[in-house]
């Protein structure tokens, strides 16, 4: 009997998570067909209705924009316009708007005045319906076939379009008069490449199409719905927006969403409908691959759970089988014991154990017993990993696993003998799912399976999924409830996280003052930001779905999708677009600088690129303007400087020739004089003239420290270094006790730069050398010079007090740090004064002769010693 039970045990085991798998496998299943098909079609309805609101939208807008400007023209005859000037008018209106074919004007009798390329003038319309109906007001016509356009077009070497629609209106004269009918002829083929435009690439299409028919079902465009004409009236009755599911004679179900072009925004009349419409077996197409799917890995692994149950049904049935032995053991070999499960065969001996004491009830006293007595049952469920515990039909406990106590931090002790209600206290007490089942455990034979969540012992949270299974003796009277506890905590903690952290991430993009648009591998734009529609002035909702290159200029559409396609193939994740900085344009076509930024992730498998785009157009505007403005800064600088720098040489040339010949004329008239007088006049006089004579003697002296500061010595001769050596020994003497130092690198001693560069340079390093010996209190000070024909640097350094951040461009009230300025920006070289690290203050002039170089900027910054 011990055999038979064992081989029992065996069977149904590797059995159980086979049949599971195959259950889960059948439910999802239904699941794919019930929620994404639900969800498919769902989105289907959607997409449909929203592609034929904007195609809808769109014609409305052009025809508007279109009856606006043949309304600016009927204005020419009263503003007294030549015949000639308003025929140059209609060719400019069609040169630029690709939409018009023919635009005319006709006097009241229908005969064509004036028309665009001069077609069709001095030719009678007067019983063309486009001349009837305009002369009555605003009209629009359907699409008709070219009929007197198409041999004039032809001769002209212009294609006739196979359709045209028809537009026109009445004018006045200049004294308000009726005049005649103004007329245009549109080409098809303009509105169905509005149409194609709205309905995307084909590849993204999944068999949606857009047709346009008027008010009769007679197709103008597109790929026509199969409907019957009484399908069509039932569509006509639908409201606008509504979608509606038709089946075709064909037996297919066809998804269908009308909109009428919105009259609200015309002042034209026009009938045209549109219709957007989806079989459903493309729609849903998706959802039958998943299946295939689900059908194919699911039966492999339904079958691979299967064999590995049968592996492992001898080990996993161990210590059941141990148990069995023991329970036959004690039964003996006359028992009669139905086989089945362990419950079953121990309800058995419960049956054959003598009755307790009065105390207590009998099911707690045969439970209490058998568990004593099934010593090895009890040690499996004492260390199972999941929590186990069982209660009597009162719903007092018996027996409390590890992983139980361990859970709910109740020690076996404690919990046998309480109420359940004692141990687990409700998170939400009005909405226990455990004790609405109660009822249900006490009349029914179970099992029972529902989720909670909990307070701990301690207080804290806890979720779980309880499974509870009846527990009944060998007379069939239920003895109490056993019960299988999964801990959820973990995964309901990891869900709420995730939930507030992507409410978090949510709230955090639709506020962020940046645009941010995530697009899918196709362009398609999947996310809209509203700082995104407040930039570039789209509704968001609008925008889910439309291409990415709609939001760009036209020259930079073509190449985008490869370039972002290639991007999401990289090892990079994330980089700027472009060069940090790219161009956008406006829903009013306004074009916008943008700072930006792409990434690139995969959710769910699928691959999004993102962009977070600034708008920096009033700042590059701004930028371009101040370098416009410092152009003219130093344009103006370089036309000062020059000019000081000519009236400098031109005013120590009159010192020199002038006041300085005179000054050494009057000194040798002085001195010849003195030679004949001087034994003629009295002491007092001789007195008199030998202060004279040392007074042309400091005139004579300031005239030449005049020409000095005017026109540095040997600058124009020899060249900047020497100029330089002769400063700092002339200096040198009243500079004392402060040591001025020239240090030279290379040839610079022979190398000679542009004059007005050499100028400025020599300028520069005797301000600063000025300076440092009247302000910076330094003991040491030394001018540097290196370079070669295309580059000079000029370093004056001192290991003074140093100059603080806020003196880096001159002190209040004086002018000397803002003269060197101008005398660098004036040559196109870069001044910086800044404070060492250690002690003291470096000036560095840069010189380069490639403009706009930044490389001399760079050398200061990365120079060791600053």
């Amino acid at each position: 009997m011990a055999g038979n039970r064992k081989r029992s045990v065996q069977l149904w085991l590797p059995l159980l998570p086979a049949a599971v798998a195959l259950l889960l496998l059948a439910l999802m299943v239904w699941s794919v067909e019930r929620v994404v098909g639900d969800e498919l079609e769902r989105r289907a309805e959607q997409r449909v209705e929203q592609t034929s609101a904007i195609f809808a939208d769109r014609l409305s807008r052009v025809l508007n924009g279109q009856a606006t400007q043949l309304d600016l023209l009927t204005l020419a005859p009263r503003q007294k316009v030549s015949r000639e000037g308003w025929r140059l008018q209609m060719d400019r209106l069609r040169e630029r708007n690709r939409g018009y074919v023919w635009i005319g004007a006709t006097d009241a009798d229908g005969l064509v005045l004036a028309a665009s390329d001069g077609l069709l003038e001095g030719v009678s319309i007067a019983q063309r319906p486009v001349y009837l109906k305009g002369r009555e007001g605003a009209w629009f016509g359907s699409l008709n076939s070219p009929v007197s356009l198409r041999e004039p077009l032809t001769s002209h070497d212009r294609p006739a379009p196979r359709n045209l629609a028809d537009i026109a209106m009445p004018y006045e004269d200049a004294e308000g008069r009726p005049a005649g009918v103004l007329a245009a002829h549109l080409d098809a083929a303009f509105y169905d490449g509005l149409r194609e435009d709205v309905l995307g690439p084909p590849a993204a299409r999944r068999g949606l199409q857009l047709e346009l028919a008027d008010v009769s079902g007679r197709r103008l465009l597109g790929e026509r719905a199969p409907l019957s004409p009484t399908q069509w009236q039932d569509l006509l009755d639908t409201p606008v927006g509504a979608p509606r599911v038709f089946h075709t004679e064909d037996g297919e179900s066809v998804l269908l969403v009308r909109h009428g072009v919105d009259r609200a925004t015309l002042s034209l009349t026009t009938e045209w409908q549109v219709v957007a419409w989806q079989p459903m077996a493309l729609a849903l197409a998706p959802v039958r691959e998943l299946e295939r799917y689900v059908l194919l890995w699911g039966g492999a692994t339904v079958l691979l759970v299967g064999l590995g149950g049968f592996w492992l049904s001898s080990r996993l049935a161990r210590p059941f089988n141990q148990m069995i032995d023991v329970v036959a053991e004690r039964l003996g070999p006359q028992s009669d014991a139905a086989p089945g499960t362990v419950l079953r065969v121990i309800a058995e001996q419960m049956r054959r154990l003598p009755a307790q004491g009065s105390g207590g009830s009998r099911s707690e006293q045969t439970l209490t017993q058998v568990l004593h007595d099934a010593s090895r049952l009890q040690a499996v469920l004492q260390h199972l990993p999941s929590p186990m515990y069982l209660v009597d039909m009162d719903f007092r406990v018996l027996f409390w696993n590890d992983a139980a106590e361990r859970m709910f931090g109740w020690s076996a002790a404690e919990a046998e003998g309480r109420h359940v209600d004692e141990i687990f206290r409700d998170k939400d007490p009005d909405n226990s799912a455990r004790r609405a089942i109660r009822p249900a455990m006490l009349a029914e034979q179970g099992p029972w399976s529902f989720e909670t969540h909990l307070l701990r012992r301690d207080g804290s949270d806890i979720w779980g999924e309880w499974r509870l299974t009846k527990v009944f003796g060998a007379d069939g009277e239920a003895i109490g409830l056993l019960a299988q506890v999964r801990d959820l905590t973990v995964e309901r903690l990891s869900e709420m996280r995730l939930r507030e952290q992507g409410e978090v991430l949510s709230a955090l993009i639709n506020s962020a003052s940046d645009a941010v648009i995530s697009v899918d591998l196709h362009g398609r734009i999947s996310l809209f930001n509203p700082a995104a529609a407040r930039i570039f002035g789209r509704e968001a909702e609008a925008m889910i779905g439309q291409p990415l290159d709609s939001l760009l200029p036209p020259e930079h559409r073509g190449e985008h999708l490869a370039l972002m396609q290639r991007f999401s193939k990289s090892t990079t994740s994330t980089r700027p677009m472009g060069f940090g900085r790219v161009k956008g344009v406006r829903a009013d076509g306004a074009e916008l600088e943008l700072e930006a930024s792409i990434s690139h992730i995969t959710v769910r498998g699928q691959k999004l690129l993102t962009a977070i785009l600034r708008d920096v157009t009033e700042r590059v505007r701004a930028e371009q303007a101040l370098a416009r403005y410092q152009l003219e800064l130093s344009e103006l600088t370089q036309r000062l400087l020059t000019q000081e720098q000519t009236t400098t040489r031109e005013l120590a040339q009159t010192l020199h020739d002038q006041l300085g010949q005179t000054l050494g004329a009057i000194r040798l008239s002085f001195d010849s004089l003195s030679q004949m007088s001087r034994e003629l006049l009295p002491p007092r006089a001789q007195e008199r003239s030998a202060t004279v004579g040392r007074q042309i003697d400091h005139a004579i002296a300031e005239v030449r420290q005049a020409l000095v500061r005017l026109r540095p010595p040997m600058l124009e001769d020899l060249g900047l270094t020497a100029a330089l050596d002769n400063e700092i020994r002339q200096r040198a003497a009243e500079a004392e006790p402060v040591t001025l130092h020239l240090q030279t690198v290379g040839e610079v001693i022979t190398q000679r730069w542009p004059d007005d560069v050499e100028y400025a340079a020599f300028m520069v390093a005797r301000e600063s050398v000025a300076n440092a010996l009247k302000h910076a209190a330094a003991s040491r000070v030394v001018v540097r010079i290196e370079g070669d024909a295309t580059h000079l640097r000029l370093d004056i350094v001192d290991d003074g007090t140093g100059l603080a951040e806020e003196m880096a461009f001159g002190r209040p009230g004086h002018l000397g740090m803002v003269g060197m300025r101008e005398r660098a920006l004036a040559i196109g070289a870069r001044l910086s004064a800044r404070a060492r690290s250690g002690r003291g203050t470096r000036v560095t002039l840069i010189w380069t002769a490639r403009p706009d170089s930044v490389f001399g900027e760079l050398e200061v910054l990365n120079d060791p010693e600053n």
